[in-house]
């Protein structure tokens, strides 16, 4: 349900629409203006008088923002998110420049002006919340796991204990396998790409992270590695951008609603993550 707040936000959009009579979008991105201005002074309106959305992203997660090598350009769920938000704000999906954004310096990217918003896979928790605002979630995630796709012994929290389990060092799965598998044997690697290798290898019998991360893993290795279906711990995705800017929020969250209802999410992921894991999720109401 939209909170007085957010509908408050979208007559507003509405009524600007309507006064600024700007013409529709160029897809091509030449000429391009938005349907609606928002108000001078607005880091909205900064950016549609830029011309140019900046977005920080992964570089390095198939699926969800991965740079491919041919092309030079950035690809998955998460960009096309990001190049929604361009076209609705400034007429164009490739009006839009996107920044190599990694876990460790989100936060700092946004707080420091580098980068709009980002959107990678950036799961909301408190101690992030304390840095910067978030809109959505635009994607219902979870920490779940990968195992050889020829292991049919692993199928939840409990088939994890007494087995060798890799996890990233400092991430939250660390903290979250030995609550749901306290037999669990830990092995802990400075990436997953590494956890990947050590599960192949037969080092480990699984590794536990996000679901998006693992998504990507399975994708790189699809004749070995498979992800478990199911969540240990639930995860929202949304996107982060500076803290306490109302107008932002309300905006983004405005159009994550209207996405979902006008199917431009569903196609959105049925070209992305969906073409790896041939399901079709129902689109998250924003609730932050």
């Amino acid at each position: 349900m939209r909170s007085p707040r957010r509908i408050a936000a979208l007559a507003a959009v509405l009524l600007l629409a309507g006064a600024a009579g700007c013409s529709a979008g160029d897809p091509s991105g030449e000429g391009a203006r938005p349907d609606h201005l928002f108000p001078e002074g607005t880091s909205l309106r900064e950016i549609q008088d830029r011309g140019t959305l900046v977005v920080g992203v992964k570089f390095d997660q198939p699926a969800f923002g991965l740079l491919n090598p041919l092309t030079g350009e950035p690809e998955g769920f998460d960009i096309e998110i990001a190049r929604l938000v361009a076209e609705d704000l400034t007429g164009s999906r490739d009006n839009i420049s996107f920044v190599e954004t990694v876990t460790a310096n989100r936060e700092a990217f946004i707080q420091q002006g580098k980068v709009d918003m980002v959107v990678a896979s950036y799961v909301v928790t408190d101690a992030r919340l304390r840095q910067v605002s978030f809109a959505g979630p635009y994607y219902d995630t979870g920490i779940s796991i990968l195992a050889r796709k020829d292991d049919r012994t692993i199928r939840g929290a409990d088939d994890l204990n007494d087995r060798p389990v890799c996890v990233a060092q400092g991430s939250q799965s660390a903290h979250v396998v030995p609550e749901v598998a306290p037999r669990a044997r830990l092995t802990e690697f400075s990436a997953y790409s590494y956890c990947a290798q050590a599960l192949k290898d037969g080092r480990v019998d699984a590794v536990v992270t996000s679901e998006s991360i693992l998504i990507g893993l399975a994708q790189q290795n699809p004749d070995e590695l498979a992800v478990v279906p199911g969540h240990l711990e639930p995860e929202e995705a949304a996107i982060g951008f500076t803290k306490d800017d109302a107008a932002m929020h309300d905006y983004l969250d405005g159009l994550l609603t209207e996405i979902a209802r006008n199917g431009a999410w569903e196609q959105a992921y049925a070209d992305t993550v969906g073409r790896v894991t041939h399901d079709s999720p129902t689109p998250p109401e924003p609730v932050l």
